[in-house]
């Protein structure tokens, strides 16, 4: 099975968050059919493991099995790949079933080269990126110490050295409830919540102008829930904000701006999964130059696994376009996730020693 059947039969398995059993029993027997040690973890996790003959450092190759359901306007069956032009169609084609079939390629061909493989190579096609903990998060205290990482998730074949990270505030605006018919007894929450969620995009005007070169730190507020009928004024209203941070300012350097900018109280509803870097001489990113030279170095706004590899020098890179993940009628170029694999292998034999 080639790189790009493999990808058509993923992305004709349906794999919603929480629902990824099919697709990864599907994976495991195309794994199983190269030959490969492969396993089903917790039936929703597929995991690969290569082991050299000599000591040496132990490479992660992580991407992620499950979709969003599919979103209003598809012009075509989601679950049935469609080439076309040039461009693979179907639903996780690009975020991320591309990186999912070009790694397994790669690792396939690790395997079958059969040359001095040093240190150890890992495959970690996991649930629940886009939802829950029970993916990568979950199995990473079964893998053993992780020395690099290279995270699959659309990037254009650039080379991803900076992730922001997730902060997510939640604001209550309190006031006291009243009879519509008598506002001057009551005090509206709403208004409260107002005059917040102005001060809150003020704040995140200063916070763009921080990072004018973008993919810095960005503010956004995401839910305003106050009252629930014409004739009462509320005591009342919730704010939710969604903060991605960088390394540039910390979780709680960033709560304390906020609560100096309102009078709703503030509480952290999330802030574990933090911005990650990679390390400027780390041996992942001179292999992935090494694979592809030209490709830029840039930073992303989007999470990923990578969230949860601290202490792990890892880059993020992979076929497909981020504009392009959780949209209609999604589609990854068929070149590059055939390129992608072979990048895939290359920083595999610059990393562990296998042959070039």
């Amino acid at each position: 099975m080639t790189v790009l059947e493999l990808l058509e039969s993923l992305v004709a398995t349906p794999s919603l968050s929480g629902e990824e059993a099919a697709v990864a029993r599907r994976l495991w027997g195309a794994l199983a059919g190269r030959g490969l040690p492969a396993e089903v973890v917790q039936e929703r996790n597929v995991l690969v493991r290569l082991r050299g003959r000599s000591p040496g450092p132990t490479l992660l190759f992580n991407s992620h099995l499950d979709t969003v359901p599919p979103v209003s306007g598809w012009t075509r069956d989601p679950f049935r790949p469609t080439r076309e032009d040039g461009r693979l169609y179907g639903l996780g084609a690009n975020d991320a079933k591309g990186c999912v079939a070009a790694m397994a390629g790669a690792v396939a061909a690790v395997a079958a080269a059969g040359g001095p493989l040093r240190g150890t190579l890992l495959f970690a096609a996991t649930c629940s990126e886009e939802a829950g903990p029970s993916g990568l998060e979950a199995l990473l205290p079964s893998l053993g110490p992780i020395d690099d990482a290279v995270v699959g998730e659309p990037t254009g074949l650039q080379i991803c050295v900076a992730q922001n990270g997730l902060l997510i505030l939640e604001l209550t605006a309190a006031g006291r409830a009243g009879h519509a018919a008598r506002p001057q007894l009551a005090d509206n929450a709403l208004y409260h919540a107002a005059r917040d969620v102005l001060a809150l995009e003020a704040l995140a005007g200063r916070l763009d102008r921080d990072h004018p070169a973008g993919d810095g730190t960005s503010l956004a507020v995401t839910v305003l829930q106050g009252g629930d009928r014409h004739n009462v004024i509320p005591g009342e209203c919730r704010i939710v904000v969604d903060l991605r941070t960088t390394s540039a300012h910390t979780p709680e350097y960033l709560v304390a701006r906020v609560r100096g900018e309102v009078r709703s109280l503030v509480r952290v509803r999330s802030d574990r999964l933090r911005a990650r870097a990679t390390p400027p001489g780390a041996l992942v990113l001179a292999a992935a130059r090494a694979a592809l030279p030209d490709a830029p170095l840039v930073s992303s706004p989007t999470l990923s696994d990578w969230a949860h590899l601290e202490g792990v020098a890892a880059v993020k890179l992979g076929p497909g376009l981020s504009e392009v993940s959780h949209t209609a009628d999604e589609w990854v170029e068929i070149g590059a996730v055939e390129k992608a694999a072979e990048v895939y292998r290359r920083i595999a034999a610059e990393l562990l020693g296998s042959p070039k």
